[in-house]
This record gives structure tokens, sequence and C-alpha cells, in this order.
């Protein structure tokens, strides 16, 4: 006879056994990864786990602002102011000179102009009203010379530059605050990038302003291009560029920053008559470029013969010499420089103008205001280019009693307008994209000084977690 118990058979008793040895440990690490599964499951995908809603930055009045003037000894810094109105106190605009803190209060009064001294470069600040619609240059007494003064800025490009016995830049690096500031600075030339600088990491002390010729980082280097770029607190970035031939005179003048390497750029303002006009090219990208040329006229803007598609290798520099191709084709007409490329890139144009230096900046189209001041010698003219849509451009002339100059201008075209006496800065306004400068001449020589955008509000973006949609 079997010793099994009568009813039960020998696979239930040890079914019973297993059941009995699930315990608490068993069943969370079976169920963990169940529910793990279903909640990615549920999850929605990954490309939709943002906030679809699109939230605008806020427009706050600026309420502080830092400018800093090169240094000079052939001429003071003039200081232009184009407020809005506020009920706003007015606050407090001072400048002082580098390595000190004595601070000299500047009395400027809204659309109008101060006067500072020249030599040392220039640290000035404002507080409250006095912050907005700020801007200034340095102007030689002398042949026609210009230096922008500068706010901070994180990037800034310079094309054109040179380190050789004939032609060469000193870069100017200013930091307006108490603590020290990093710069690491890339330097293109027409056999490409420079790798073996030491230009990584040039720390700025605060309140400082630091000079550097380039010879010092690129020995015997012609046509560089520069990128400044603030690897730690703020930096302001200025050039000054002197050539001329060995053993004969040297010209100088300011070298302004470049647009930020694009598609599409324009070079604004160029002088009617001039014995040399060298174009220089950087191309940052990993792609090869191809640049055409137009230009932007009374008319119209075409190609002209002789002006030539230009290729720059990518991480080089190419210099075109556009003397031949421009001189008779301009000669009686106001026209800018337009820049279409295959990959970004960024000009300079160095003209030569009864012996005299300057440098025409590329520019990238824009609306809104933009203002300069004016020197107040010389022929002046501002020069405006417009985009590809036609519209109402209105130049207002401070210091003068001229009325206001309103213009409608035809896409892809240029006007000069001369510039009223008395008038010691303009502004110009557009709701549509155009591009403009002030142009200077006289016997000896001619100047160009870019207008820039008027800052009176600050862009705060609107930050706010990622919520995944409901």
């Amino acid at each position: 006879m079997s010793g099994q118990l009568p009813g039960r058979l020998p696979g239930r008793r040890i079914a019973d056994r297993a059941v009995r040895k699930l315990g608490p440990g068993v069943i969370i690490a079976v169920a963990a990864p169940l529910v793990t599964t279903v909640a990615l499951l549920a999850q929605a995908p990954a490309d939709t786990q943002v906030d679809t809603a699109t939230h605008a930055p806020t427009r706050h009045p600026l309420s502080a602002v830092d400018l800093i003037c090169p240094p000079s000894s052939h001429g003071p810094v003039t200081l232009g102011s184009v407020r809005p109105d506020t009920e706003e106190p007015e606050g407090s605009l001072t400048w002082r000179v580098p390595g000190s803190d004595a601070r000299t209060t500047v009395a400027l009064a809204a659309g109008g102009t101060a006067q500072l001294p020249d030599g040392h470069a220039l640290l000035l600040h404002g507080d409250g009203a006095e912050a907005r619609g700020l801007f200034g240059a340095r102007f030689s007494s002398g042949r026609p010379a210009a230096a922008e003064c500068a706010s901070p800025a994180g990037v800034r490009w310079f094309v054109g530059a040179g380190s050789g016995a004939a032609h060469l830049s000193t870069l100017t690096l200013a930091n307006p605050d108490g603590g020290p500031a990093v710069a690491d600075v890339t330097i293109w030339s027409v056999d490409g990038k420079l790798e073996q600088i030491e230009s990584r990491g040039l720390t700025i002390p605060g309140g400082h302003v630091s000079t550097l010729p380039l010879e010092r980082l690129a020995p015997n280097a012609d046509e560089l291009a520069v990128r400044v770029v603030v690897a730690r607190g703020r930096l302001s970035s200025m050039l000054r560029d002197e050539y001329g031939d060995v053993g004969g005179p040297v010209r100088t003048d300011g070298l302004p920053a470049s647009a930020t390497p694009a598609r599409t750029q324009l070079v604004p303002a160029l002088t009617r008559k001039a014995s040399s006009r060298v174009l220089t090219l950087v191309n940052p990208s990993s792609h090869e470029a191809r640049v055409k040329l137009q230009l932007v006229g009374a008319r119209s803007t075409f190609t002209p013969t002789g002006l030539e598609e230009i290729r720059v290798p990518a991480g080089r520099v190419v210099v075109t010499d556009l003397t031949k191709a421009l001189s008779s084709v301009i000669a009686e007409e106001d026209v800018a420089l337009r820049l279409e490329s295959t990959s970004p890139v960024t000009a300079g144009l160095r003209e030569i103008v009864a012996g005299d230096l300057l440098h025409h900046p590329a520019v990238a189209l824009g609306n809104g205001s933009t203002a300069s001041v004016l020197p107040a010698a010389g022929t002046r003219s501002v020069v405006v280019s417009a985009g590809a849509t036609a519209g109402q451009v209105t130049l207002t002339w401070p210091g003068s009693s001229a009325a206001a100059t309103v213009v409608r201008l035809a896409p892809g075209t240029s006007q000069a307008f001369e510039v009223p006496k008395g008038a010691t800065t303009v502004v110009v306004s557009s709701k549509v994209d155009y591009v403009a400068a002030v142009r200077v001449q006289s016997g000896d020589g001619a100047t160009v000084i870019p207008l820039r955008p008027l800052l009176s509000d600050l862009l705060v973006p609107s930050v706010r977690p990622a919520w995944p949609p409901r």
C-alpha cells in the first residue's frame, strides 16, 4: 500500500510549498520592472517633452551700461545720447581712467553731445536713464580718422588686420568690472588658422585696459582676421591699424568690428575715388565658401563687369584687389558692396584715399534705430543702403535746426544724405532692413564709421520648466 494520504497528489503538495515561499522581497523584485515598463509606455515621446507654447522675451529699460573709448593722443572723445522719454530719474554718467577709482561726472543732455579728454582710454558707466541711448567715438584732429567707443561683447571680429613691418594692428582689451576677465583670441591668415600662438587665456585685471600688438602673437603676417571670445567676465575689444610702405609715412585709423560670419552682408559707404581698394574675406567654417559680389547702387543692385566670384577655402583668409574693377563703376555713384556666400563669411574693405587709410567693416542688415556721433570737420554724409524690401527711412539730426529727413528707399538701393550744418549726431530709423554709415572726406583723406544699433531696452528671455503636454 502506498504511503500517500488519500485525496492529495504529490504535485499539489509541491505547488503549495512554492506559494508559501513567495516572500515580500520576491514580490517586489517581480513587480518593480513591470511597473517601470508600464510607466515608460505611458510616458509621452521624448520629442514632445517640452512646453509647446510660445513665450516671448520681456522688454525692460536698460538700467546700466559700460562704454569704453580707445586710447589716442590725436583727438578727444565725443559722446552722444538719444534717450527715450521717461519719468524715471536721470541717473548718472561718469568716466574714469583705467586703473583709477576716481570718477568724473559727465553732463550729457538727451540729444546733445559731450567732449571728453584725449590721451588715455576711458571707462564710462551710466546708470538709470543715463544708460539708455549712449554712444560715442574718438575723432582725429588731423587727418580724418575715427575709432568707435564699444560696449562689452562676448564675441568680436576684426578683418583686415596685420602684424608685419608695413602693416601693424594693435588690439585693445578693456575690462570695466572689478574682477578679472579672460579672453581667447583666434587668428586666421591666408595660410589658415594660426594654431601655434599664445592667445588663449589672456587675463585682463579688473578696471584695466591692455593693448596687444598682433606681432606678439603672429609676427610677420599680413592680412589677418581676428576673433575675440570672452571666456570669463566682460570685455570690450577694439583694434587700431597702422598701414604704410616700409620707410614711408604710416597711416593710422580705427578698424571697426565686422559682423559675425553670415551668408549675406553689406560693406557700406564706399568712397567714390580711392587709389586702392582691397577686400579681405575670412571663412572660419569647415566648407569652402563661394562669395558673389554685387554693388548696391542708386537705382538697383547689380554685378559690374570684372567683379567675379571669389572662392574662400575652409578656415582661410583670401585677399582680393578690387581697385581696377570698381574705379570707374562707382566714381559717380554712392554704393555698398553686397556679399552673398554659400558658407558664412565676414569681411573688411581697406581703402587708400588721398594717401589716407580707412576701413569699411561688413555690417549685418537690420531694422530699428541706429546712431553715431559726427566729427566737426570735413565733408560729412550718411550713406544708407536698403535690404530686399522697400520702406521709409527717417534721419534725424540732433544739434541742428534742420528738420528730419524722411525718404522712401527702393529695395537694393543706396542713397547718400548730406549732414546739415550744426548736426552733432545722426539717428537713422526704419521698420525695414538697412545698413548705414557716416563717411567723412577732406583733402587729407577720409574715414568711415558704421551706425550701430541704439540700445535703450534689454530683452529678458522667458525661462520655465519643460512640462509634458497635458
